[in-house]
């Protein structure tokens, strides 16, 4: 992946220069391989949890690999006892090509509980939840952007950063076309142009040479501490690439710092391909990696 373009914005801590590139790695982990705590029950149903509320539509096969250790039992009780709970909902998607996948989404209850949850765990207390299904059409593209996600964060956990907000392309849209609007309503079209790109800048949108802002499918924002106990402040920007991406959009994202992820193996080869042109290697793996799929291993659907 790609780094991030430097953010001056934020007074309270300087932009962090970390790099994110899944194909640097070789499997090599440093001198001290700690072996982590092991998580409650109750721990790991809070944090599939929120990781639901935050994205909108989650696949089942994702959570039980991120919070249940790839255990189907264990997972199936807790995602079935918090959907007694009235917490979660599951409903089955249909994936382009064929076949289905599990999805969940989170209640409005349970974004409720998922915003207290993780405000213990240090997320921003302006983190956005949300519940109820979003477009069903939508739904491969969304569990997608939840596995970028998480390959992102993984990559800022073992460079020290700590993920503190997670914005989706919904929100970020809408922050900018607020103020926009509220600025044309109070001094005109000039004024909301300024202001569409104020607020642009200082949520590290890039903006095209057209003008245009462009924005990512979702925004993580972290931050890392050094030696000395001083906090910096970076955002990661990232796109799931479609097979159907033009090459000039490719290139544009990857020239504009993205960290670009491939929807499928096509895709993941026009990243290639495409970002090169801009001089960028802003490649991060595959997500489309089925999602609970019905369909044989070797037919996987496309995002």
């Amino acid at each position: 992946m790609s780094v991030r373009r430097p953010d001056t914005r934020r007074q309270a801590a300087p932009e962090a220069v970390g790099r994110l590139d899944a194909s640097r790695r070789s499997g090599h982990r440093g001198e001290k391989s700690e072996r982590p705590e092991p998580r409650s029950a109750r721990t790991r149903m809070e944090a599939a949890l929120v990781d639901v509320s935050i994205h909108g539509t989650v696949s089942y096969r994702d959570m039980v690999a991120a919070h249940f250790d790839g255990h189907p039992y264990a997972a199936r009780r807790a995602i079935d006892r918090l959907i007694a709970q009235g917490l979660l909902q599951e409903r089955t998607a249909t994936a382009r090509g064929g076949g289905s996948f599990k999805t969940l989404t989170a209640t409005r209850e349970g974004a409720r509980k998922a915003r207290r949850a993780a405000l213990r765990d240090g997320l921003d207390a302006g983190q956005h939840f949300g519940a109820g299904w979003g477009k069903s059409q939508d739904a491969a593209h969304d569990v997608a952007i939840y596995r970028a996600v998480r390959v992102a964060r993984a990559e800022l956990a073992a460079q020290g950063a700590t993920a503190r907000r997670i914005r989706l392309d919904g929100e970020l849209r809408g922050i900018v076309a607020r103020r926009s609007e509220a600025a044309r309503v109070r001094a005109g079209r000039a004024a909301a142009d300024a202001e569409r790109r104020r607020a642009a800048t200082e949520y590290g949108l890039p903006i095209a040479p057209d003008g245009k802002v462009l924005f990512p499918d979702a925004q993580v924002e972290y931050t890392l501490t050094d030696v000395d106990g001083h906090d910096t402040f970076g955002r990661v920007n990232i796109e799931v690439v479609s097979p159907h991406y033009r090459a000039a959009t490719i290139a544009a994202k990857a020239a504009a710092g993205f960290a670009l992820f491939g929807g499928n193996g096509k895709a993941a080869r026009n990243i290639v391909r495409h970002a090169l042109r801009a001089g960028k290697a802003a490649t991060g793996p595959d997500t489309n990696a089925r999602g609970g799929s019905n369909r044989p291993p070797s037919d996987l659907f496309e995002i």
